[in-house]
């Protein structure tokens, strides 16, 4: 690079045309960025210019004014735009705010909401320039302004003029430029939350190149920060600089929805995308009919000739009415004041309660399979239900004696319920979690890479986890006081000990069953490694024996060798 390509230190020449240069704030191989003051107006500004000077004046300038017609308030207006000596340069306002190094070096590290709140605005302005078809073509903690207060937002809007190319040529350079920038953001919140620069190096397209699929290094979020860091935010900040590039943030949007959902929900708990999917329940309803075939029994009428205990067993075939049914009752205990005798919990006393004539429009009321999915997701939302009612079964082998069925099942099919809801309303969500859990694929220089957790990639895409959905169904349904305690499955890490009561109980029969049955959908030997892994979990504090387990999971083997035996 050419010393003519940079402007001399400020100590020996102070002026590019009406700006005088008061001191560089930062550069790198790309671009710099200087705090001047305007003569003309007499005011600060932030002087921002490309490294090397253009080599067509006239296309960098048209370039440059044609990317800031994209506006976004993450992205800083621009005051001037143009060429002086043969420099290209873009003007700003100084009272902005900090670059993230002047803010860094003069004060605390900031609230882990803070910092998130901030990358969520950066990454809405990048979203905004990817989908309007430019990049700024560098993204370095100097171009990342942060407010004392207000928005934070990006400089660099047109710095690099026009992707050269031809036009398939200069999509794919800017898909790989864009991909990079999302990146590159991911670092800078990872030195905004932990305090250091990611392989201590400050410029992020340097650590780049340290990175898959470039070299060897990793970059994931300490644990010695000045601020305790939530575990969703983590995930959040860890995928956003995964080793595996697959695992990491499709695009800008993706990243800015994730953090924008985890702050709405860290400020408001009915916020982010458990306000998106209460939205939806008041709009959609729950889940649509899933058993036709037994919700038209059920609408033709003719219950009376039922005995209660076989028509719950009737209506417990769908999904939908069973949680129709104790929505339906719950709400009419609450509105005549009935609430604190309990939640209903049972279908067969919601039949009792509500009368055939209301469970008949309850049914009717259903929306008809495959409700507001479309016709490419059917798959996904079959088998979530195929497992949930899978775990059910073997939920109910595995509880002690003297637990009713019926309670037994509900239980297990709310732990179920964030998935269900999750494919049926969010499915775009779903899809993406899906992707995080499933290994990538091996390189040499990790022959045996592992997918994320169920957890770790429901944080990284929602904000949340799937317990959340499930709690935020439940209350909108009036039944989450009865079932808080059992709904919600153990953290994966954490111990089980004997439970000291009934909800314990059903809670982990629950769990067990559940993880149970996700094993059966992984590959040998996956397979029997996660089934081991749920037997050495649960199987001790709730009195089982592999034996027990084994007629659960496999009832059809155990019944062809009681066959066997009596032939």
């Amino acid at each position: 690079m050419s010393a003519a390509a940079i402007p001399p230190a400020a100590s020996t020449v102070r002026r590019l045309g009406p700006y005088l240069l008061k001191a560089l704030l930062g550069k790198s191989e790309r671009s710099m960025l200087w705090h001047v003051e305007d003569e003309r107006v007499r005011q600060e500004r932030l002087l921002l210019m490309p490294r090397k000077l253009p080599v067509d004046e006239a296309a960098w300038l048209s370039a440059a004014r044609a990317a800031q017609r994209v506006t976004h308030p993450g992205l800083a207006p621009v005051v001037d735009v143009g060429l002086l000596d043969g420099h290209g340069f873009v003007a700003y306002e100084r009272a902005l705010g900090l670059t993230l190094d002047e803010r860094l070096s003069r004060h605390r590290l900031p609230p882990p909401a803070d910092a998130a709140q901030w990358a969520a605005q950066a990454a809405q302005g990048l979203a905004a320039l990817h989908e309007a078809g430019h990049v700024l073509g560098d993204v370095q903690p100097y171009q990342w302004l942060i407010p004392g207060d207000g928005h934070a937002v990006l400089l660099g809007v047109g710095l690099m003029g026009a992707v050269p190319g031809a036009d398939a040529e200069a999509r794919q350079v800017q898909r790989a430029e864009a991909a990079e920038e999302v990146l590159c953001l991911g670092l800078l919140l990872n030195r905004l939350m932990g305090g250091a620069a990611p392989l201590e190096t400050t410029d992020p397209r340097a650590v780049l190149r340290r990175i898959p699929p470039h070299g060897q290094d990793f970059v994931r979020l300490g644990h010695s920060a000045a601020h305790p860091i939530p575990e969703p935010l983590r995930a959040i900040c860890n995928r956003a600089t995964a080793t595996q590039p697959l695992q990491r943030y499709p695009s800008a949007r993706a990243m800015a929805r994730a953090l924008e959902a985890w702050v709405d929900h860290d400020r408001h708990p009915q916020g982010g995308t458990v306000g998106q999917l209460l939205d939806k329940l008041q709009r959609f309803g729950g889940l649509p009919v899933t058993r036709p075939e037994a919700v038209k029994q059920v609408q033709a009428g003719g219950l009376e000739r039922l005995h209660r205990g076989a028509l719950a067993d009737l209506v417990l075939q769908d999904l939908a009415l069973s949680f129709e049914l104790l929505r339906r009752v719950n709400h009419t205990r609450l509105r005549e004041g009935r609430a604190a005798f309990g939640t209903v919990l049972s279908v067969q006393r919601a039949l009792a309660l509500l009368g055939l004539k209301e469970v008949a429009q309850a049914a009717s009321a259903l929306r008809p399979w495959p409700g507001v999915l479309a016709p490419e997701r059917l798959l996904n939302l079959r088998l979530a239900l195929a497992r949930a009612h899978k775990a059910a079964d073997v939920a109910q082998a595995l509880a002690p004696a003297g637990y009713e069925p019926e309670v037994v099942r509900l239980v297990t099919y709310t732990q179920s319920l964030g998935r269900l809801m999750l494919q049926y309303h969010l499915a775009d969500e779903s899809d993406q979690i899906e992707r995080l859990m499933q290994p990538p694929p091996p390189t040499d220089a990790q022959p045996h890479p592992s997918g994320m957790s169920e957890p770790q990639a429901a944080f990284a895409v929602l904000g949340c986890d799937l317990g959340a959905l499930t709690m935020a169904t439940l209350r909108a349904w009036g039944l989450a006081d009865g079932l808080h305690a059992m709904a919600t499955r153990p953290d994966p890490d954490s111990p089980i000990h004997t439970p000291n009561s009934d909800a314990e109980t059903l809670r982990l029969c629950a769990a067990m069953a559940t993880d149970l049955v996700d094993a059966l959908a992984l590959p040998m030997p996956r397979r029997r490694q996660a089934i081991d892994a749920a037997v050495r979990r649960f199987a001790r504090p709730l009195g089982l024996k592999l034996h027990d387990v084994h007629l659960a999971l496999y009832p059809e083997a155990a019944q062809v060798a009681v066959d066997r035996t009596w032939a």
